[in-house]
């Protein structure tokens, strides 16, 4: 039996895994590096990925979350740019901040979203869909409170949402957007709201037409019919705005 070769932090020592962003004991930051070419994640001071060799680009605060902290973990959030998808990642908690621009591109673009699964790697950790305790996070642009969202009404998937600027998203969440759409979810969503548009007009029509005929009474049968009730009551509803 091969022996699994264990990973230290390089601080303190302490076992870690290949997927830990940060020492769970010192809580000194360890991949934190994105490499440009394979997306693969490098100990925070190489200068080459340790995957493909090529150059680490060099790590820049967001112009729109510039020294701002990340909603989770408060650590600030770095500018990264993968492929056609720019945005902003905590190096310790492994959140994407993304401009609602680049959300729209994900959910509408083949091209953005396989960007996206490459940024999460292979086997990212499963999103947590019903957390037993959770809080409001401040979006890092604006400080002001992000409504909680159910992606597409029915993925599972609850996200951060700042209407003005853009969605967070814990680690995992973003592979997770990316399959429920690509195994049908938005269509899923789309039928359920054109179901539910169409019973709303069915009920609309329905109501409608009951107002339409409680306004108009109904005289004894064969006399005159409907025209000649029509008529009568009109008479009546003149004669009495005359008087």
């Amino acid at each position: 039996m091969t022996d699994v070769p264990t990973l230290r932090c390089p601080s303190c020592g302490a076992p870690v895994t290949e997927a830990d962003r940060s020492c769970a004991h010192c809580l000194s930051l360890l991949a934190t590096r994105r490499c440009a070419a394979c997306f693969t994640l490098n100990p925070h001071d190489a200068a080459k990925c340790t995957r493909c060799g090529e150059d680490l680009p060099s790590e820049t605060l967001s112009a729109s979350a510039a020294g701002k902290p990340c909603p989770e973990c408060q650590v600030p959030l770095v500018a990264r740019t993968t492929g056609v998808l720019g945005y902003a990642e905590c190096s310790r908690c492994g959140g994407l901040f993304l401009s609602n621009e680049v959300f729209k591109a994900v959910t509408e673009e083949a091209d953005a979203r396989a960007t996206a699964r490459a940024v999460e790697g292979a086997k990212p950790p499963e999103p947590e869909k019903v957390p037993a305790r959770f809080h409001y996070r401040k979006c890092p642009a604006c400080r002001g409170l992000m409504a909680r969202r159910n992606y597409g009404a029915g993925s599972g998937v609850i996200l951060d949402v700042c209407g003005k600027h853009g969605v967070f998203l814990d680690r995992g969440e973003l592979t997770a957007v990316v399959d429920f759409l690509e195994k049908g979810g938005w269509d899923r969503v789309k039928k359920r709201e054109r179901e539910k548009l169409k019973d709303e007009v069915a009920s609309l029509e329905a109501r409608k037409h009951a107002v339409s005929v409680d306004s108009f009474p109904i005289g004894p049968a064969g006399k005159g019919g409907a025209l000649s009730e029509l008529l009568s009551w009109l008479g009546s509803v003149l004669g009495k705005s005359v008087r």
